[in-house]
């Protein structure tokens, strides 16, 4: 990937979970504006404590490395050294030196395999344990977290965490003799604050404008649920990667300044798993979700106008909404008096509602 970004895997809640995050960065140095789970970072992802968000950043490779950013795979940090504007003056207090401690550093070498491993596989196999859990790529708009969640379509090795969580889910379903486990899964987008289901058949043969929108609903119990998604049966690996390949193909993206197809919506991948062990009447239901954020991006820098900018309002708007709700957690979680998170400011937090602060880990 070539520019920092961020990636992680989100649980928290009363089954003493915890929460993870990826940011991409790129060699030149290039940073993706208002990082909402980098925020926490102070907080939340120095290596060694016991935390409720684990921060992973992942560097993009680039033909001309910048020496203005360094990176220490040892200590999990990030070192931004900005020399000072000359054309300033003498009187010049510009801070010259910038650095972000992240739960681990995956630098421009690593592979999809070791990115999996790092980032995903703990929360994949607490799903499968009965907690919730969310796993999210974040970064600036080209910075490759499609590529992390999804992967690349010429080879193999490419597959990204959401090909490989499938993969594992359904190794572990087969090797688990003791159980019935069933998976079933949902695609939703979320399109400037609107809801579209990306596996509805009738995506091809009509406008966005015409699709049913996906509203979320909430029982007496606080539970979510939603109206216009459909979910879906998967009984095989085969047929989980083909709801996934149809889901993409459906997706919202457009060309931008910065990348000529940007996605331009916020995408979850929704797993839930439903296990029962031979002999027993308890049933234990989980789900697991993967989100590829849309791309933040500064409006002022590249200059973007009409629907495209729309889209980006749209888009940093829910970002920072996020924000505040991981902020808000993480506060509860290290002890701090915080009554009320702020689920229903947006529609991506209030779908990630039960997977943020609920049973999760």
């Amino acid at each position: 990937m070539s520019r920092p970004q961020s990636a992680g895997a989100a649980s928290n809640g009363s089954a003493g979970g915890q929460k993870q995050g990826y940011e991409n960065y790129d060699m030149n140095g290039d940073q993706a504006s208002t990082p909402p789970v980098r925020s926490s970072t102070p907080a939340a992802s120095r290596p060694g404590e016991n935390t409720n968000i684990d921060i992973f950043v992942r560097v993009r490779p680039v033909q001309r490395p910048s020496p203005r950013l360094l990176l220490d795979q040892t200590e999990n940090k990030v070192e931004f050294h900005i020399p000072r504007d000359v054309a300033a003056g003498y009187v010049n207090n510009q801070r010259e030196h910038y650095e972000f401690r992240f739960n681990g550093v995956i630098g421009p070498e690593a592979k999809q395999d070791e990115v999996f491993e790092r980032v995903a596989r703990n929360v994949v196999q607490g799903s499968l344990e009965g907690f919730n859990g969310t796993i999210f790529a974040y970064g600036q708009t080209g910075s490759g977290k499609t590529f992390t969640i999804t992967g690349g379509p010429m080879h193999y090795a490419d597959r990204g965490i959401i090909p490989r969580t499938i993969s594992h889910i359904f190794s572990e379903v087969s090797r688990r003799a003791d159980a019935q486990i069933s998976v079933h899964v949902s695609y939703l987008e979320i399109y400037n604050e609107k809801g579209f289901d990306l596996l509805d058949p009738n995506r091809e043969i009509k406008s966005m404008e015409d699709l049913p929108q996906v509203f979320v609903m909430e029982d007496e119990e606080g539970r979510t649920g939603f109206r216009n998604l459909s979910m879906h049966r998967a009984n095989n690996e085969e047929e989980a990667l083909n709801l996934l390949f149809l889901g993409d193909t459906n997706r919202t993206i457009s060309e931008t300044p910065m990348n000529q197809a940007s996605s331009r919506s916020h995408c979850i991948f929704t797993v839930y798993l439903e296990a029962r062990k031979n002999g027993e009447d308890t049933v234990r239901r989980s789900k697991l979700n993967l989100v590829d954020l849309a791309g933040s991006e500064r409006a002022s820098k590249t200059g973007i106008d009409g629907t495209t900018l729309r889209e980006a309002k749209y888009i940093n708007l829910s970002l920072h909404y996020l924000e505040q709700v991981i902020l808000a957690l993480q506060a509860r979680s290290a002890g701090k008096e915080r009554p009320h998170i702020p689920y229903r400011n947006s529609m991506m937090t209030q779908v990630l509602r039960d997977s943020l602060g609920g049973n999760c880990r």
